[in-house]
C-alpha cells in the first residue's frame, strides 16, 4: 500500500473484508497511525509477513499489539519510523521468538537493549538485517553474538555502518568474536562499511564464512 492510503479510516475499511491477508506493506503512508495498524492487524490473524516503511504515526503501541494478534507473523521489516523504538521491537521479538525468522530494522531509533533482545529471542532468526541504527553501540552487539539466541542465523547485513559506534563493531576483533559466537552464521554482508579493517576480514574467512563487502 505504496502512499495510496489517505489515513486509519481507508486501513479500516480494508481489514473489514481481508480476513485471510497473509502479508501488509505499508509504505510511505504519512497519514496512517497506530490506530489504523491494530485495527487491520486485529482482523487479520493469518498474516505471516509485516513491512513497515516511512510511516511516522505508527510507533511503539502499534507493534505492541501486533504482539498480541498476529501468533503467525514470520517475516517484520521496520524502516525510517521515528516513534519505533525499543518497547515496541522488543515487544514484537519476544512474541513472536518461536517462528520469526526475518528481521530487518533500519533508519531506526533503537538501542542495545534492541540488540540484547535480538540475541536473546531469535531463537528462529535466519535472516537478519541492521541499517543506519545511531545509537548502538559496539557493546550491543557483542551481547547480541553472545546471547546464544541466534543459533539459526545463516545470514547477517550491516548497512550504512560508516557511524562512528557501528565502525567500532565491524573493525578488526568486534567482527570476529560475532562470526565465532553465530556458529551457524553462513554469510555475512557488509555494505558500506568503510572501516572495515583487512584483520577482520580475514577473521571471518578464518571460520569460513563468506564476508562480501
Amino acid at each position: 500500500m505504496w502512499n495510496v492510503l489517505r489515513g486509519d479510516e481507508g486501513l479500516c475499511k480494508i481489514d473489514k473484508e481481508c480476513h485471510l491477508l497473509e502479508k501488509l506493506d505499508l509504505c510511505r503512508c504519512p497519514h496512517v497511525s497506530n490506530k489504523g495498524l491494530i485495527a487491520i492487524v486485529s482482523n487479520c490473524p493469518n498474516s505471516t509477513t509485516l513491512s513497515i516503511e516511512s510511516c511516522p504515526k505508527i510507533g511503539n503501541e502499534g507493534l505492541q499489539a501486533i504482539e498480541k494478534l498476529y501468533p503467525k507473523l514470520q517475516s517484520i521489516s521496520i524502516k525510517d519510523c521515528p516513534l519505533v523504538g525499543d518497547h515496541g521491537v522488543s515487544s514484537l521479538l519476544s512474541s513472536a521468538s518461536s517462528i520469526l525468522s526475518k528481521v530487518k530494522l533500519q533508519g531506526l531509533s533503537i538501542s542495545d537493549f534492541s540488540l540484547a533482545m535480538i540475541g536473546h529471542y531469535g531463537k528462529s532468526v535466519i535472516n537478519l538485517m541492521l541499517s543506519g541504527l545511531q545509537n548502538v553501540s559496539k557493546k550491543g552487539f557483542w551481547v547480541m553474538g553472545n546471547a546464544q539466541g541466534l543459533q539459526k542465523l545463516v545470514y547477517f547485513t550491516i548497512a550504512s555502518c560508516w557511524e562512528k559506534l557501528m565502525c567500532c563493531f565491524v573493525s578488526g576483533d568486534g567482527l570476529v568474536a560475532f562470526a565465532k559466537s553465530v556458529g551457524s552464521l553462513e554469510c555475512l554482508q557488509l555494505e558500506e562499511c568503510n572501516r572495515v579493517t583487512q584483520s577482520g576480514v580475514i577473521g571471518v574467512l578464518s571460520n569460513q564464512i563468506p564476508c562480501c563487502l
